[in-house]
């Protein structure tokens, strides 16, 4: 157990970055939406976009990101809300102080998570 805790680590996982991972979490949700879009249903708690009366709400991130003064778009359809995370990555790639937070997100969620799981090793 001290082996593993001593191991664990919030750096560059499996060679990737924060915002490389994070960009391969908004790649999933536009498959995502492509499969629901097809009939396939989904788990909707891991979907960063979700059905209401007027059509989607789309998230960036689990945690929705700030992006344009907004955190929630709004999307008529599913083309709609891969349209909406395309245009997020677009913004996010030519925003360095969004990839500077995201990266910041995401070193706070594993140090949180690193806690939690020793509190559980105890």
């Amino acid at each position: 157990m001290e082996l593993l805790k001593a191991a664990a680590t919030t750096g560059v996982v499996g060679g990737q970055t924060p915002l490389e991972i994070f960009y391969g979490k908004l790649a999933a949700q536009i498959e995502n939406a492509k499969q629901v879009k097809a009939g396939k249903e989904l788990n909707t708690r891991s979907l960063w976009f979700r059905k209401d009366a007027q059509g989607y709400v789309v998230r960036i991130g689990r945690n929705a990101f700030e992006i344009a003064g907004s955190k929630l778009f709004r999307a008529p359809d599913l083309d709609g809300v891969i349209k909406v995370l395309d245009a997020a990555k677009e913004v996010i790639d030519g925003d360095k102080a969004l990839q500077e937070k995201i990266a910041k997100h995401s070193a706070e969620r594993s140090a949180r998570l690193k806690a939690g799981r020793a509190k559980k090793a105890k």
